[in-house]
C-alpha cells in the first residue's frame, strides 16, 4: 500500500508547531483574553478555543508572525463572545438569574479592574495589547486590523479617557 510521505511530514510539523504556540503562548493569549473578558471561566473557554481554531488552520506552518496570527484570533473571538452575551442579555424572555454578571474580583488591583470597566472592549483590547502585553504598534495594527498610524491615534484618545476616568474618581473622593 502506498502511503504519501510528504501528507505525514506535514502533518507531523503542523502538530509540533502547535504544540510550540500552546507552550509559548497560552499564558500569554489567556491573560489577554481575561483583559478583554473580565471574567476568568470565559477566559479559559476563550483561550482554549483560540487554539483550537489555530490547530485547526492547515496554513499555521506557513504564518511568519504566530504572536501577531493568534492575538489576533484571540481579539475577534472575545469580541465576538461579548457581541454573542449582550444578545443573550438583550433578548427578553431570558431570566434574570440565568446569566449573573461578571465578578470583577478576579483582580488584584481594584483601580485596574475601575478603569477597564468603564473602557470599551475595543479599547481594552488595544490598552492591553499596549500596556500589559508590551506589544509595539506596528504588531498592533496588525492585530486589530488597522493602519499603525490608526492604532496609536486610539491609544492616544484611549489614555485621554483613561485620565479623565481618573480625575472624575479623583473628584468623587473614591
Amino acid at each position: 500500500m502506498y502511503t504519501n510521505v510528504t501528507e505525514y511530514v506535514i502533518e507531523e510539523s503542523h502538530e509540533t508547531k502547535v504544540e510550540e504556540l500552546l507552550k509559548e503562548y497560552h499564558k500569554k493569549i489567556y491573560r489577554y483574553c481575561f483583559n478583554i473578558l473580565r471574567n476568568a471561566h470565559d477566559a479559559e473557554d476563550a483561550t482554549q478555543e483560540v487554539f483550537i481554531k489555530a490547530f485547526q488552520n492547515r496554513k499555521l506552518v506557513e504564518i511568519n508572525n504566530s504572536s501577531a496570527w493568534l492575538y489576533r484570533i484571540a481579539y475577534n473571538h472575545c469580541l465576538n463572545k461579548i457581541k454573542r452575551k449582550k444578545l443573550v442579555e438583550f433578548i427578553p424572555f431570558t431570566e434574570k438569574g440565568l446569566f449573573p454578571k461578571e465578578d470583577t474580583n478576579d483582580y488584584s488591583d481594584f483601580e485596574l479592574s475601575y478603569i477597564l470597566s468603564q473602557l470599551k472592549p475595543k479599547e481594552r483590547a488595544l490598552i492591553v495589547l499596549r500596556i500589559i502585553e508590551d506589544k509595539d504598534f506596528k504588531e498592533i495594527a496588525s492585530i486589530l486590523d488597522i493602519s499603525i498610524p490608526t492604532s496609536r491615534k486610539r491609544f492616544e484618545r484611549i489614555k485621554a479617557k483613561i485620565q479623565k476616568i481618573i480625575e472624575r474618581r479623583s473628584e468623587n473622593g473614591q
